[in-house]
């Protein structure tokens, strides 16, 4: 069988103008301009190159901080 997550992916995201080097948990993120800088609501930073981030996000109401769009616990718990 074949599954999909059921609940959306909430992201706050910039687009970057110039390169940067952004430190992660990991090591370093290298971020090229026009691509997108993701956080998730666990605080994990990505990054996402324009064309996947257009095809796969699209805004929400911006006055809700994404502080209080939590997920929740696993499985719904």
């Amino acid at each position: 069988m074949i599954f999909r997550t059921i609940k959306p992916l909430l992201v706050e995201a910039i687009q970057l103008k110039e390169p940067a080097d952004v430190p992660v948990e990991g090591g370093v993120l290298h971020v090229k301009p026009g691509e997108w800088l993701l956080r998730d609501a666990q605080g994990n930073l990505t990054r996402c190159d324009d064309m996947s981030f257009k095809c796969s996000y699209e805004p929400v109401d911006g006055r809700t901080g994404l502080e209080f769009l939590s997920e929740g616990k696993p499985c719904g718990c």
